[in-house]
């Protein structure tokens, strides 16, 4: 399954799109690189200076605006909650794996029952009178045929004559007929004396009427001939006609009947996830994850999906399966009827927290999906004499599924860690006692955030680092689930020029920012909603003290 891997690849994304988005314009405006201390124009008898780098507001919509996927759909409802939603549209069109034709062999017999003749005083005509012939028209799993229309196919007819004279004869196939006319087929010829005939027709653009008698799939036809008597000849009365009437290669546009109750497979695979490396099991969660899947039918077959066989798995062997309502019995798929082809029939599976354990299923940061699905056919459909409720299967059928995961932002994050490196060269600056970097965030997100700052060599070995630095946090969530008054919160780092990094951070050739959130009262299991209209400000400034001799 594609999707899943898409649509949860890009679930993260989001997420590392929100972190980044909180901080890059931070670590872009400050970095080290940029600042140019030599130009710096220290006033006289000033033991402190402080620059301001810039301030930025950002919105949600701002974040959420970065992800560019034709796929994903952002949407808000009237409170301006948020969603994602990832759409994708697959297709079945295996007509084959609910019915098929095989070739069709009727061996017979035929007795005219002729009055005999000891011996011909002169040329005759004697009429064989019509006799009415029925064949059986098998099927592959004893699936009850009621017609079938022909893209391709042959019909034919093998005959041995068993009198000593000539026959024309004539088969017409009253049960075979051509769609533009409505004529029966007719397969004639003349037998010779004590010898052998074959006729074939091609069954392109004809229908196979066939009716259940004594559980097989009958169609008929009427024989009838002249026997061409010559002088002399002889007729016992006991002299009898053998065929074989045989249908090879057939194809079918449509074909109408009960195809029975079978199981077809739809899907088994695994598929590698990669997207969850580094958060660990729990560490984001969605309240209600909705798996919603707009399935368009135009096969007459009504169908149940089932759900039993759909697990997740993580590095630590951690193992979800799919549980609840929507796997304990086969999801209903509805169909068409027999004078609906051609027009599909839509129906609705959602899977959610209603029926099934989708959260658990997403929450163990997941690095496989296991999935093997099978269809039940004529699934909730019993009555197998109703026109109504027989089946049929087009050339044409197609299944369409139109597949969404659907993300309400209702969650809840527990120590969701990203690293955010950035080169960094050029600092030095000699009179510095101390360099201090001031944050000041207004945050009306239901988040709290922490900071790590490392400085690290060129082989990413950590030569110091400031851990723990309280980066913005979280205002009380109200009882309506919407903040409305944000927090501010000032933040330093310092670097000191005795022992606290300065040297360090001469050396060093990248800045690594280990940045952690958690959502507003996440160890007491609480969900957060996101809403679109939420800011975050952040204001960015250097303090330098400056040492200097008089």
């Amino acid at each position: 399954m594609q999707l899943i891997r898409s649509v949860l690849t890009r679930k993260n994304q989001f997420f590392n799109t929100i972190l980044y988005g909180l901080i890059a314009v931070l670590f872009s405006m400050c970095n080290a690189g940029e600042l140019d201390f030599n130009d710096i124009e220290l006033p006289p008898y000033t033991p402190k200076l402080v620059a301001p780098i810039g301030s930025t507001t950002y919105t949600i919509t701002d974040l959420i605006g970065k992800i560019k996927d034709p796929n994903i759909e952002i949407t808000e409802n009237s409170a301006k909650q948020l969603s994602i939603a990832y759409r994708d549209t697959t297709t079945f069109n295996d007509y084959l794996s609910l019915i098929t034709l095989e070739d069709v062999s009727n061996p017979g017999v035929i007795d005219a029952s002729l009055t005999p003749i000891p011996g011909s005083p002169s040329n005759q005509d004697v009429d064989i009178d019509p006799i009415d012939l029925s064949f059986e028209y098998t099927s592959p799993n004893n699936e009850e045929l009621d017609s079938v229309k022909y893209t391709a196919g042959t019909i034919t007819l093998d005959i041995q004559n068993g009198y000593s004279s000539a026959i024309e004869y004539e088969l017409t196939l009253n049960d075979i007929v051509d769609l533009d006319t409505g004529n029966p087929m007719v397969l004639s010829g003349t037998l010779p004396r004590s010898g052998t005939d074959n006729v074939s027709a091609q069954l392109t653009n004809h229908k196979t009427i066939i009716d259940q008698i004594s559980d097989q799939n009958i169609f008929s036809g009427e024989f009838s001939g002249t026997l061409k008597v010559l002088t002399g000849d002889f007729v016992n009365g006991t002299e009898f006609i053998s065929y074989t009437l045989t249908i090879t290669g057939a194809e079918f546009s449509e074909i109408y009947g009960w195809f029975g109750d079978k199981t077809i497979d739809i899907e088994s695979r695994s598929i590698d996830i990669d997207f969850f490396e580094g958060i660990s099991e729990n560490g984001l969660v969605f309240n209600n994850p909705q798996l919603n899947f707009y399935i368009n039918n135009s096969f007459g077959v009504p169908m149940g999906l089932n759900f039993d066989d759909v697990s997740s798995s993580n590095a630590n062997g951690t193992v979800v399966n799919l549980s609840g309502s929507v796997t304990s019995s086969p999801q209903f798929v509805r169909a068409p009827s027999t004078s609906q082809v051609g027009t599909p029939v839509t129906s609705i599976i959602n899977v959610d927290e209603s029926n099934s354990n989708m959260r658990d299923l997403l929450a163990i940061s997941p690095n496989l999906f296991t999935i093997s699905l099978t269809a039940e056919a004529n699934f909730n459909n019993d009555n197998d004499t109703d026109e109504a409720d027989r089946n049929f299967v087009s050339s044409e059928s197609i299944v369409e599924v139109v597949t969404e995961l659907n993300l309400p932002l209702n969650v809840k994050l527990t120590d969701v860690t990203r690293d955010f490196p950035t080169g960094i060269e050029g600092f030095d600056f000699e009179e510095a006692d101390t360099l201090r970097l001031v944050i000041e965030t207004i945050n009306q997100l239901p988040f709290d955030g922490t900071m790590d700052m490392q400085f690290l060599a060129a082989d990413s070995s950590v030569l110091y680092e400031n851990l723990d630095v309280l980066f913005f946090t979280s205002s009380e969530v109200p009882v309506s689930g919407k903040i409305e008054n944000p927090t501010v919160t000032t933040s330093i780092v310092p670097v000191y020029r005795e022992g606290g990094g300065y040297e360090q951070l001469l050396e060093a050739s990248i800045l690594n920012l280990v940045i952690r959130v958690n959502s507003f009262e996440a160890s007491d299991d609480t969900f957060v909603k996101i809403f679109s209209d939420y800011e975050l400000i952040i204001t960015v400034g250097t303090e330098v003290s400056i040492n200097y001799e008089l």
